[in-house]
């Protein structure tokens, strides 16, 4: 999901699910956000394949936050972190500036465990999990919803749940996007499919 902000070219996904190949990443993007579940299993040994590719695309920052598949992350944490390379910036529980613009992240994978605060004036938070209630199938964080609600973050990004991929609401403060890609990705490789079977018995 392509976002212009602050003279910045700002592209979020989530859920790839080892799909992320087949992801279609504008060029000249300034800042790229992952918002977890760049893996299929929950087996670290295909994180670091997802690392290089996402090392690899030309950003000024790249921000990672890890999602349920990272599930390593709440196993082991410190191995865990040890994965990440240096073109890649790992927010856990943190807030970063870059340019002007104000990066948060809390750990809901995909719930929030422990009491957290943010602070006000961040223009993006960033968890892999929705809050309660907004296009989350009705499984969202409730603890979540309360810390966005009192936060007041200019965008909330997330992803999570598939069915509600590339979708946005506008709130009363904050704009709600959920930047999964499980289903787009997943419908673009069937139609490929399809399209490439059939040429092949119309040959």
């Amino acid at each position: 999901m392509l976002f212009e902000y602050k003279n910045h070219k700002i592209f979020a996904f989530s859920d790839t699910h080892g799909m992320h190949h087949k992801l279609e990443i504008p060029e000249n993007i300034d800042i790229l956000i992952c918002a977890g579940d760049g893996i299929q299993g929950f087996s670290e040994k295909e994180f670091p394949h997802f690392l290089r590719w996402y090392a690899s695309i030309p950003a000024k920052l790249r921000l990672f936050v890890a999602g349920n598949h990272e599930i390593f992350f709440d196993l082991y944490p410190q191995r865990a972190k040890s994965f990440i390379p240096p073109e890649i910036t790992l927010l856990e529980n943190q807030e970063i500036e870059f340019d002007g613009i104000r990066f948060c992240s809390v750990v809901a994978r995909p719930y929030l465990k422990n009491e957290v605060k943010i602070p006000e004036n961040v223009d993006f938070l960033i968890t892999h999990a929705p809050i309660k209630g907004i296009l989350d199938d009705d499984i969202g964080c409730p603890n979540l919803r309360t810390l966005v609600t009192e936060s007041a973050p200019k965008y909330h990004i997330f992803g999570h749940i598939h069915r509600q991929g590339l979708q946005q609401w506008q709130g009363e403060k904050t704009i709600f996007c959920n930047v999964s890609y499980f289903n787009h990705l997943q419908n673009t490789y069937n139609q490929y499919l399809t399209k490439n079977v059939s040429n092949f018995f119309q040959k």
